[in-house]
Formats: C-alpha cells, structure tokens, sequence
C-alpha cells in the first residue's frame, strides 16, 4: 500500500531526482502511450532514468505503482467551486471528468478503493461532492448522484476513446482500399436492418461534444426528476 502521508512531501535529499511525483508522471506517461499493460516497474525506471531497485523505496509492488498513478490523474478532475446551480456544475463536472478519461483512456479500467485514496483522489472526491452540497441531500443521495454520473461518464470516454483508436487504426486499411468487411455483408443481407441503420449512419454522427452533451442531458434530466423535483 501507498504511504499517503509521504506522498506529498518533498524528497528528503534536495539533489534526488526521484520523488512520487516523478515515479508517477512517468508512469502515466508510458501508460498513455502504450497502455496500462506496458507498465512495469523497470519500465518507467528506465524512462525516468532511475534504478529499478530505486522506485522500491518508494512503492511496493505495481499495483502500488498504479495506485499513485490513478491518483495524480485523479487530480486533473477536480471540479471548479460550485455556483450553486446543480445542473450546470455537474455539466461541467461530467466534460471535466470525461477529457481526463480522453488523456488517460487506462483509467477507466481502474476502480479506486478506499486504500488507494490520497491527495489527489481525496481533493476529486470532495470537489465533486461539494457540487451537491446544499441541495437538502443526505450524503448516500450524494453518493448515489455523483456515482451515476462517474459511471456514465467513466464508461462513456471509454468507449469513445476505444473508437478513436480504433478508428487510428483503420485509416490504414481503408487508404489501401480494404474488401468488404463483414459487417458490410451482414448490412447488405437485409436480415439486420435496425443495425445496418445504425451502422451506416456512423459516419454522419453528430460530432463529440453535441453527442456527448446530448446524453448527458438525458442522464441529467432522470436526476431532476429523482432527486430535484419536489419534496425530499
């Protein structure tokens, strides 16, 4: 487990070069480039220029590696003062939190657990809760409202940025002038029709932010009717 405690401190020598900050820095560097998988201890010890012995003396194990990782990006999604108006600060708590997850698309494989709460973390989680403050909500209505829309956003960017890569990936084949595919002969074999539609129709999508916004809007409208609307 992370010593929390330390984490924010200054490295005791002023001449080290190796400090948390830099361990995790380095960390998410790789892992933004090439994925949560890529990331090792001798890895980001080599990209940091440091021993991989070193990093030992200031974490664990990988999974502790991570967890400062998680929470340095978790830092970058703390939300700005609230105004007081519920709708237009989750607004912008949302696209926040969901250009964060577009940096960092490793991040939404990582699920925080109560250990791995630091700083960063801690400073997300009470910018957020601190939206829905003053409302009349009970911290587990709190709860249940910011959980919702972390979930919707978190699974959201994923699966945005999983077309994006995806879509980085395809621009080779279809430069190349690549057969049909299969899902072409499934669209064009009449047996699918909602889904040919849905498929043929990717390519005219409303462009991010709109789709984004436009469902969000959705999510935030079922909020108003539970949780704003009337007596509590």
């Amino acid at each position: 487990m992370v010593n929390w405690e330390k984490v924010g401190r200054p490295p005791r020598a002023a001449r080290s070069a190796l400090s948390f900050e830099v361990i995790a820095i380095g960390g998410i560097e790789l892992a933004d480039c090439d994925g949560l998988d890529a990331v090792t201890m001798r890895k980001v010890a080599d990209r940091i220029g440091a021993g991989a012995m070193s990093l030992y003396r200031y974490v664990d194990s990988r999974d502790d590696l991570i967890d400062l990782m998680v929470d340095r990006v978790s830092a970058e999604a703390v939300a700005a003062p609230p105004t007081g108006d519920w709708r237009a600060d989750l607004t912008a708590m949302a696209h926040t939190i969901r250009q964060v997850a577009l940096r960092h698309p490793w991040l939404a494989r990582q699920v925080p657990t109560a250990d791995a709460f630091g700083p960063g973390t801690i400073a997300m989680t009470e910018s957020h809760l601190s939206l829905l403050d003053g409302h009349g909500f009970d911290i587990e209505q709190m709860l249940d409202i910011w959980r919702t829309v972390l979930a919707f956003v978190q699974g959201y960017a994923h699966a945005e940025a999983r077309r994006l890569e995806a879509g980085r990936r395809g621009g080779a084949r279809e430069a190349a002038a690549a057969p049909s595919s299969y899902l072409d002969r499934v669209a064009e074999s009449g047996g699918y029709p909602l889904t040919a539609r849905a498929l043929r129709g990717a390519g005219a999508r409303a462009e991010p932010e709109r789709a984004f916004d436009r469902r969000l809007g959705f999510l935030l409208d079922g909020l108003a009717g539970t949780f704003f609307a009337g007596p509590r």
